[in-house]
């Protein structure tokens, strides 16, 4: 989401107030509005044997979108434009095999400071490298090509974009004013997260609840006969690579989301969220959850370490600078502190009106690409196929 800065894509609600979400071999997340997050649908997703053929590489746009435009006609157009251009640039940096699908609105929306949101429409859980199961975004697991793959979302990005906002474009004649935001560059931002650079921990389980935010947790997956038994906390793909530091000790969320595992058998089963939260928070486990808010609220205490051969070969910090704890800030992005003025500006938190996409990568060292290197790391640490990372990391698929 973006609001007067850009913000998260995606705030992904794991458990609604009176059931809980199940994730298994066959049943994945869609996510019909970004704007209501909350407003998730757990669907089944049974095998599918793969009948999609590579898209042809001379293809300069991977990216598809359908358009819910009721502005005139000629916005409706820039609109399109912006979207095309944002398209080619993906395009250019990833070895895409197949054609990415983005359902974009454009409308007015209820907060007024709110720039727009988009995020994956679906979660598609996959095994990694190392034998755990991950939630893989749609648009990276159609790229792996997997022969027999859990069936698709007719989209694999959802954008809504506010139309009351005073938005510049680049076909525009004359200068950005010092009240507008380039909606490339909000465009470029937001489809990044729908590939999927987004983290899984957050804060949500007190906040379902109405309590203070004392501790972050991964996704929570539940499963049984009747959807209510614990099965353990699910990391993002994205979280993979993310590293806590405290005190000096540096713990990988896989680590830490391991020890959250034990703070309840798996196979529990639960009614409410409440009962759930309040086994989780009596725990002795409950501490790195405490251990988790520190580090994501303390300057220079997270970071994503690339996989190994990938274009970037050093640490990235993430955003931990804010405090407190903002959902649609913090973890998801790279350190602003850190990269605000380099070739990675584009996956900042933040983005300040009367500044031109040309501007901000002139001002970063005119890198060939407003996607920069450690932005490029992190996708291509995720699964994304590049030019000089030709064999990314590929799970597996065990109906």
């Amino acid at each position: 989401m973006k609001s007067q800065s850009i913000y998260s894509s995606l705030l992904l609600c794991i458990l609604t107030f009176t059931h809980f979400l199940t994730i298994t071999a066959e049943r994945c997340v869609d996510i019909p509005d970004p704007l209501n997050p909350s407003k998730q649908v757990i669907v089944d997703c049974p095998p599918t044997v793969n009948s999609d053929a590579y898209v042809k590489r001379q293809t300069t746009n991977f990216f598809e979108v359908t358009h819910n435009c009721t502005a005139t006609a000629a916005l409706c157009n820039k609109i399109k434009e912006a979207f095309n251009d944002a398209g080619k640039e993906i395009s250019k940096v990833l070895e895409l095999k197949q054609i990415i699908k983005v359902n974009a609105t454009f409308t007015d929306l209820i907060n007024p400071f709110l720039l727009g949101s988009a995020g994956p429409a679906r979660y598609i859980p996959l095994t990694s490298d190392d034998k755990i199961i991950r939630s893989y975004p749609q648009a990276l697991v159609k790229q792996f090509s997997l022969s027999t793959h859990p069936e698709y979302n007719d989209y694999d990005i959802t954008a809504r974009l506010n139309a009351a906002q005073n938005w510049w474009f680049r076909t525009d004649n004359g200068t950005i004013g010092s009240d507008q935001y380039d909606f490339y560059a909000v465009i470029l931002h937001e489809l990044i997260h729908g590939l999927g650079f987004i983290s899984s921990w957050s804060n949500l389980l007190e906040t379902l609840v109405d309590q203070d935010t004392t501790g972050l947790t991964p996704f929570p997956d539940f499963g049984g006969d009747n959807d209510s038994q614990f099965e353990g906390f699910l990391e993002n793909i994205f979280d993979k690579y993310v590293k806590f530091t405290r005190n000096g000790v540096v713990s990988t969320s896989t680590d830490y989301t391991s020890q959250l595992n034990e703070s309840v058998p798996i196979g529990t089963s639960f009614d409410t969220v409440e009962e759930f939260l309040a086994r989780v928070k009596s725990s002795p486990q409950w501490e790195i959850a405490e251990f988790t808010l520190e580090s994501a609220t303390t300057n220079d205490s997270l970071t994503f370490t690339p996989a190994e051969g990938t274009s970037y070969k050093e640490v990235i910090y993430l955003e931990s600078g804010l405090y407190p704890y903002d959902q649609g800030s913090s973890i998801s992005h790279v350190s602003e502190k850190h990269y605000e003025l380099t070739p990675d500006f584009l996956m900042t938190w933040s983005q300040d009106p009367g500044i031109t996409l040309e501007f901000a990568i002139q001002r970063g060292g005119n890198h060939s690409s407003p996607i920069g290197p450690r932005i490029l790391s992190i996708l291509e640490s995720m699964g994304y196929e590049t030019e000089s990372f030709p064999n990314p990391i590929i799970p597996t698929y065990e109906p």
